[in-house]
């Protein structure tokens, strides 16, 4: 099974209707009703009736998130008052473009209704990704969606959402759909492509267009439509970041890179988004673009599958080491605070008789601040492990918070001071 199954579940391709569609339609378009109904889904028990395959349910609990949200649209709930004073209101946003490309040949090869169906099994997935990942579906437009995240009133929190639900998506229609398509002959055109940019606060405007009745409350933003723009050159099934929301998180090279496209059959780098607008000086604006290194991302990522790893490792959020805390941290899901620090918790089983069980605790540090400290401050600490009743061994190790970025820790086990079982990693975002 892949990992993308485990977490959406019964998606399918394939429907089991005919391909006409002819009897079946209203049924189709009642199901499709159904599943973006505006109704309360706080309650487990509402679930499964309103939304499909469980994805909001399996990915709010690898990301520590409570719940299920609600499936709304339009507007933003944080400035739905806008509409009845006209008034503006400065707030950031992290802005979410994803489009489905290829779509145009599915026409070629299947009946409206068919196509209509695969579209929108992908469009429903999108708009339960987005909810999973604390974000708001703003707008449907064909086979896109516009999505804005605002992490819960966090800036950090929104960007991280937004790039982990845009990789998430990636990887579910790379792992899922595409070898569904391949089936078809239609795996060589048809994918996602997603574009994220961050407005910080001064520079996202929130106001009501039109009037009474005729209206929207949207943002109004460069970012926002520069995330349009990355998401329209993003290669497929690949996620485009723009400037800003980089450089609020952080990110290094390990998990971005330069955009490039073929030309005479040579690589040219595309560094910044096209086309290169000019200010009022007339110089240009250079705003950079750049492409989430899927697999490696994705690879820092929870899964399901983490816990049958031979390193299971756990953390909790504290200010100080001796605190007693119950915050406890998802890998890549959120921001830590500079002023908290993190304790792992490893559980192992060792592969040898001996008791002499050391787990090592190695620090790898990103991002433009820890660059300016000699050798990134990265250290490793031995901690001997104690045995547990059941036979597994424990240890635990606490760091404090210095960088922002997007850091690993990599836990591995020395059984009688020879290595015995390697690095597993566990990502967080500090900020």
């Amino acid at each position: 099974m892949s990992r993308m199954k485990s977490i959406f579940g019964s998606f399918d391709m394939s429907p089991t209707i005919n391909k006409s569609f002819a009897t079946d339609s209203g049924n189709v378009q009642r199901r499709i009703y159904e599943s973006i109904s505006t109704e309360s889904v706080d309650g487990n028990e509402n679930f499964q009736d309103s939304h499909d395959y469980q994805i909001q349910e399996n990915l709010r609990k690898l990301y520590g998130k409570p719940g299920v949200k609600k499936a709304i649209i339009g507007g933003h709930p944080d400035f739905n008052h806008l509409v009845d004073s006209g008034e503006k209101e400065n707030g950031f946003v992290t802005s979410l473009f994803v489009d489905i490309q290829g779509s145009t040949r599915l026409g070629v090869f299947y009946t409206p209704d068919l196509v209509f169906y695969f579209k929108n099994q992908i469009i429903k997935c999108a708009i339960e990704c987005v909810l999973a990942f604390d974000g708001h579906v703003h707008r449907i437009m064909g086979d896109a969606i516009l999505a804005f995240f605002r992490g819960n009133g966090n800036e950090r929190n929104s960007a991280i959402d937004a790039i982990n639900c845009g990789a998430v998506l990636v990887q579910f229609i790379r792992e899922e759909v595409v070898p569904q398509l391949r089936e078809r002959g239609l795996a060589e055109d048809v994918g996602i492509r997603v574009g994220v940019d961050y407005g910080s606060h001064s520079h996202v405007l929130w106001g009501m267009y039109g009037y009474s009745g005729v209206s929207e409350v949207t943002a109004t933003s460069f970012h926002v439509d520069i995330a349009a723009k990355l998401q329209q050159s993003a290669p497929r099934n690949r996620v485009m970041l723009g400037q800003s929301v980089v450089d609020l998180l952080g990110l290094h090279d390990e998990v971005i890179e330069v955009r490039r496209y073929t030309k005479d059959d040579e690589k040219i780098p595309q560094p910044y988004v096209t086309p290169n607008y000019t200010d009022a000086q007339k110089k240009p604006m250079n705003y950079r673009q750049y492409v989430l290194s899927q697999n490696n991302y994705s690879g820092l990522l929870p899964y399901q599958e983490d816990l049958n790893q031979e390193i299971k490792i756990f953390s909790t959020l504290k200010r100080r080491k001796d605190e007693i805390s119950e915050d406890h941290y998802f890998k890549c899901s959120r921001a830590v605070p500079i002023s908290h620090g993190i304790e792992f918790k490893a559980l192992v089983r060792p592969r040898t008789n001996t008791t002499d069980i050391k787990v090592i605790f190695r620090v790898e540090n990103n991002g433009p601040q820890a660059s300016e400290v000699q050798g990134k401050g990265n250290h490793q600490t031995p901690v001997p492990a104690r045995r547990r009743d059941n036979g597994e061994y424990f240890a635990k190790h606490w760091e404090g918070t210095s960088y922002v970025g997007l850091h690993y820790m990599y836990v591995s086990v020395l059984e009688d001071n020879t290595p015995t079982i390697p690095e597993q990693v566990f990502s967080v975002y500090i900020g």
